[in-house]
């Protein structure tokens, strides 16, 4: 397993209003599919700033969420305040065993120590029950995307999950499926502005540098704007989403 960056996965709390308001949510067909059929209470683990909380709540489950960093789980607080949230780690759960019906991970898992992770998960989880991840990957198909995105041309992001479901999620036991939900991100030249201030890899830079970034990527969001007649341009994603479930008796 790839050595965790720790840095930037501490570093989204110091922009949490900014990441909540410029980052995409994820497409309700994704989240459906995340969850088993009746499930009631559910552990939304690494919850960010609640993206993906927003979801589960319209859904209606009975939700506890989990997350690290106090400054990101306010804002969650903050919209659901019937909601229980917990600071604390994906290595320790703060729940009972056998206590949900779901664990739920938005764009997170990767950060996790898996073992680690996967045990508290099993911990947890009901008989039947399982995790669920998702990472909003981009799917470029116009050239102009793959600019932005500062993507190699022969490179098909949203395509390269081609391992399989265990091996992603950097398991080797249970069983794990996985499914991805093609979707589109309409953006505005200022929305495409502060969400890439909200990555991690540019929002750590210099100011000199991140500033110059900033503004050759607003200027070309609103080029193709421009050349289209629209004040939005679609950037294509996929929600790929993986299940795994402990193995039996274990």
């Amino acid at each position: 397993m790839a050595e965790i960056d720790t840095a930037r996965a501490t570093a989204f709390g110091g922009w949490a209003a900014q990441y909540h308001r410029w980052r995409p949510t994820y497409p309700q067909d994704a989240v459906r599919w995340l969850l088993p059929p009746h499930a009631a209470r559910v552990a939304e683990v690494g919850a960010g700033t609640g993206k993906m909380t927003d979801r589960l709540v319209e859904r209606g489950v009975d939700l506890d969420v989990v997350e690290p960093d106090s400054r990101m789980l306010d804002l969650v607080r903050g919209r659901h305040r019937f909601v229980r949230t917990h600071v604390a780690e994906a290595t320790a759960l703060p729940l009972p065993n056998t206590s949900v019906d779901a664990v739920v991970v938005a764009d997170a898992w990767h950060w996790f120590p898996k073992a680690e992770a996967s045990a508290e998960v099993e911990r947890v989880l009901r008989p039947g029950g399982w995790l669920g991840c998702v990472w909003n990957l981009v799917a470029p198909e116009q050239e102009w995307e793959r600019e932005l995105h500062g993507l190699d041309p022969a490179r098909n992001v949203a395509g390269e999950g081609e391992q399989e479901p265990l091996a992603l999620l950097g398991l080797t036991r249970g069983r794990a499926e996985r499914r991805a939900f093609p979707w589109t991100w309409w953006v505005t030249p200022r929305e495409w502005r502060g969400f890439q201030s909200t990555v991690s890899r540019v929002a750590l830079l210099p100011d000199d540098e991140r500033q110059a970034t900033l503004d050759a990527g607003e200027r070309r969001v609103a080029a193709v704007c421009a050349a289209t007649g629209r004040d939005t341009v679609p950037l294509r994603h996929e929600a790929v989403c993986l299940r795994w479930s402990p193995p039996e008796g274990s």
